[in-house]
């Protein structure tokens, strides 16, 4: 069973509190007596209880990380970064997968309010309800978000530009010549989704090309939606000759429809996906993507939340990264 203050403060001869200064290194204790609390604490190898601790404090050294959905690709990267400056910084973190759901928003949420965590990072690119930030939190909740934005809260932010990265996708399959380019999207309601197609539009725009409303195709964001989509676009009358698809999961749906259906890439369709993971690196043949960096993101989502913990001024309340297009094999076809 493991040692308690109790314990020590039995053995050492003294009141639990004096125990509890001793280790805290507060004043109040003799040197005699710290040294012989701290050869106790030493011997038995005695580790306090942080959150026990943090409690009394109001302070539990704990973050929440809340995300949509644990199985994003990339999710990975950010994650283990937010963890490495939380740890160098003596925090820990604990994953709340929301799924989705309203309830579980609205229950993790409740960890920061009532003060069971010390803050929570927020990552996603919308929340099931916006309005659980207006009646779930305080003014003085630290709350970061990562890629979702809620300008009406005035909630410090870390986002990539994703207007920028579907329009860099975009404006690279056109440059090949191509004058029919669909996408392949999440739910536009979804604020990361709507700002890539935004950019797919700024792109249409510039080149003076018209967007034909059935190259649009919104999905679930699952890998099957990838290769129905495809299928549903052979179907008309006028094929594209390239695909903007805006995460890997539809970019891989996508590849083997084509290749279920004898075409090949680029030489038929040109394809760019979205967000560079071990998905991706594996595509035959290599898949030009918008690549975001992924793991400045949960540094500096990690960053943020530590210096509103100690009450530092922040140098931006909005902090937006660029992403950046890299290209390879599948999107350089024959122009037709």
């Amino acid at each position: 069973m493991p040692l308690t203050l109790k314990d020590i403060a039995r053995m050492a001869g003294v009141a639990e509190s004096t125990v509890s200064r001793a280790i805290n290194n507060k004043p109040g204790v003799s040197e005699k007596t710290k040294e012989k609390i701290l050869n106790i604490v030493k011997e038995y190898n005695f580790k306090p209880n942080q959150l026990a601790q943090g409690l009394a404090k109001k302070e539990t050294h704990i973050l929440a990380l809340i995300l949509s959905d644990l199985t994003t690709p990339g999710y990975t990267e950010i994650i283990k970064k937010v963890e490495d400056i939380a740890n160098e910084n003596n925090y820990q973190v604990i994953l709340c997968n929301t799924n989705n759901d309203l309830e579980r928003e609205k229950a993790y949420l409740d960890l920061v309010s009532k003060h069971r965590v010390d803050g929570a990072i927020i990552l996603g690119g919308e929340l099931a309800d916006k309005n659980i930030l207006r009646t779930a939190l305080n003014k003085e909740d630290a709350i970061v978000l990562v890629n979702c934005l809620a300008e009406e809260f005035l909630i410090p932010t870390v986002l990539v530009d994703n207007a920028m990265g579907g329009y860099l996708a975009t404006k690279h399959l056109l440059d090949q010549g191509l004058k029919r380019v669909a996408i392949i999207m999440g739910s536009s309601e979804d604020y990361l989704e709507a700002e890539k197609l935004n950019g797919y539009f700024q792109a249409h725009q510039e080149k003076g090309i018209k967007v034909k409303r059935e190259y649009i195709i919104e999905t679930t964001g699952k890998r099957k939606d990838g290769y129905d989509s495809f299928f549903k676009i052979t179907k008309l009358s006028e094929l594209p000759q390239g695909f903007f698809v805006t995460s890997d999961l539809l970019a891989v749906g996508l590849i083997e429809a084509v290749k279920m259906g004898a075409y090949f890439i680029p030489d038929d369709f040109a394809v760019v996906g979205y967000g560079e993971s071990i998905i991706t690196s594996i595509i035959n043949p290599p898949l030009t993507v918008v690549a975001e960096p992924l793991e400045e993101l949960g540094r500096l989502a990690a960053q943020y939340l530590i210096d509103l913990l100690d009450n530092n001024d922040l140098e931006e309340s909005i902090k937006v990264l660029e992403p950046v297009l890299k290209v390879r094999k599948s999107s350089n076809p024959p122009v037709k």
